[in-house]
C-alpha cells in the first residue's frame, strides 16, 4: 500500500499533531506500507533528522501555519497527488483539509482526514463551512478518523455526513513507555523522595484548561494526616505568564509538597513515572472552544503502570477507562480531592487500577490505529485482550 501523508505540524517542532504523523507513520510502515510525509522545514535543516525515520519525508519552505500559506498549501497536494500513484491520500491535521478536497478529482486514492478536536468547533464560522463545502472536503470519497468517541460524536453533530463515514480510532501509545527505567528508588533518592511518601505526578504544559489549579485546590482539602504523605511532582513547560504566576504563588502559600519541575526529556519523564505511585491531571472545560480530543499522556503513565485521576471531559474517557485503568471524575475540587485521597490512602485499590491501566496501555499500539486507519492487515496485539479493548474503545 502506498500512502501519502499531509502535515502542517511534524519535528522538529513539538506537538500533538507531529506525535500523531511520527507515530502513525512508523507503524503503518512496520505493517509493510510504503508511506511518504509531507512536512514543513521550519527554514531549517531537517535532513540529519529525517533520514533517521523508517519513512520518507519530503519537506516544503514554511513554519507553523497561517491561513496565508493555504494557496501554496492547495498547490502543493495538487502537485503531489497527481505526480505518484498513491493508494491513500491522508490529511492528518486541518490545514492540508481543503488543500486534499481540491486535490480530490487527481487521484483515485482512499482519502481520509484526521480530526483532533478543537479543529471542529474551531472551523464553524459562515466563511469557513463554506469553504470545506466548496472544496468538496467531505465528499462521499473521504473518511473521517476521529481520535475519539467524543470527537466522533462532535463531529457528526457539526457536519452532516453519513455516520458509517466518521470513524472512532483510538490513539495508540509508544512502545517507548513500556521501556527500561531506572530502579523506583533510585530514582526517589535522586529527588529526595523518602520511600514511605506518596508521589503524585502531572504531565502537562501550566496552562489554564489543564486545571493544575483544580488539583492544588483539592491537595488543600486533604485531612493533614495524608496530604503530608504527598509528594505532587509537576512536569511541563509554562503556559499563560499570569496564570502561570498565579499558580506558582498559590503552590508557594500552600501547606504541601509541590515541586514544579518544568519540561523533562522523555526519559526523565519515564523514570519518574516509574519512581511514582499514580498520575493526575484534571482537565477543565475551555470556554475558548478548545476540547481534549484524548489524553494520550494518561496512556504514556499507563504504560509506566500508573492508574490515573482524571475528569471526565472530551475524549478522556478513551484513554481512562474508569474504575478500571483510574477514575474518572467530575471537574469539581470536591470530586478531585476524593479521588486523591483513595489512590493515595488505599493500596490495594491503587494496585488494582495500576494493574488495568497497564493493561489498557498494552491494548492500544500504534500498529493498531494505522491499520484502522489505512485498512492495513491487523497487527499482533501486545497481550491477548486487545480485542477486548477495541470493543470497549472502537466505534
Amino acid at each position: 500500500m502506498n500512502i501519502l501523508l499531509l502535515t502542517s505540524e511534524f519535528a522538529p517542532a513539538t506537538g500533538g499533531i507531529g506525535t500523531y504523523v511520527r507515530e502513525i507513520a512508523a507503524a503503518a510502515t512496520s505493517l509493510g506500507a510504503r508511506l511518504t510525509v509531507i512536512a514543513p522545514d521550519y527554514f531549517s535543516e531537517t535532513s540529519s533528522h529525517d533520514r533517521d525515520l523508517p519513512f520518507q519525508v519530503l519537506r516544503f519552505q514554511g513554519g507553523l501555519h497561517s491561513m496565508r500559506h493555504l494557496p501554496a498549501k492547495i498547490m502543493l497536494a495538487r502537485r503531489q497527488i497527481a505526480a505518484h500513484d498513491y493508494d491513500v491520500v491522508h490529511a492528518a491535521d486541518w490545514p492540508f483539509f481543503i488543500p486534499l478536497g481540491l486535490a480530490r478529482n487527481r487521484t483515485r486514492a482512499r482519502l481520509v482526514v484526521t480530526v483532533h478536536g478543537t479543529e471542529i468547533n474551531e472551523t464553524q464560522t459562515p466563511a469557513k463551512r463554506l469553504a470545506i463545502r466548496s472544496a468538496g472536503v467531505f465528499g462521499p470519497r473521504t473518511v473521517v478518523a476521529a481520535n475519539s468517541r467524543y470527537t466522533r460524536d462532535l463531529f457528526r453533530q457539526r457536519f452532516a455526513i453519513e455516520p458509517q463515514r466518521v470513524k472512532a480510532i483510538p490513539l495508540g501509545v509508544s512502545s517507548y513507555w513500556f521501556g527500561q527505567r531506572r530502579e523506583r528508588d533510585s530514582t526517589r533518592r535522586a529527588y529526595g523522595i523518602a520511600d514511605s511518601s506518596i508521589v503524585m505526578v502531572t504531565v502537562a504544559r501550566l496552562t489554564r484548561r489543564k486545571g493544575h489549579d483544580m488539583t492544588l485546590a483539592a491537595l488543600v482539602r486533604l485531612p493533614e494526616a495524608l496530604r503530608r504523605r504527598i509528594i505532587w511532582l509537576v512536569i511541563g513547560p509554562d503556559g499563560e505568564s499570569d496564570y502561570v504566576g498565579e499558580l506558582r504563588g498559590l503552590c508557594a502559600s500552600s501547606d504541601c509538597d509541590i515541586r514544579l519541575l518544568g519540561p523533562r526529556p522523555d526519559s526523565e519523564i519515564r523514570d519518574l513515572y516509574g519512581a511514582s505511585d499514580f498520575f493526575c491531571l484534571t482537565g477543565v472545560p475551555d470556554s475558548s472552544g478548545r476540547v481534549e480530543g484524548f489524553g494520550l499522556v494518561y496512556l504514556e503513565a499507563a504504560a509506566g503502570g500508573l492508574a490515573s485521576v482524571a475528569t471526565e471531559i472530551g475524549g478522556v474517557p478513551d484513554a481512562v477507562i474508569g474504575e478500571e485503568s483510574g477514575l474518572l471524575v467530575a471537574p469539581s475540587v470536591d470530586a478531585i480531592a476524593r479521588a486523591i485521597a483513595v489512590l493515595a490512602d488505599d493500596r490495594e485499590v491503587r494496585d488494582r487500577l495500576s494493574a488495568g491501566a497497564l493493561a489498557h496501555a498494552q491494548m492500544l499500539s500504534w500498529e493498531r490505529c494505522a491499520a484502522a486507519t489505512y485498512g492495513l492487515p491487523a497487527p499482533a496485539s501486545r497481550n491477548d485482550n486487545q480485542q477486548t479493548a477495541l470493543l470497549r474503545v472502537g466505534e
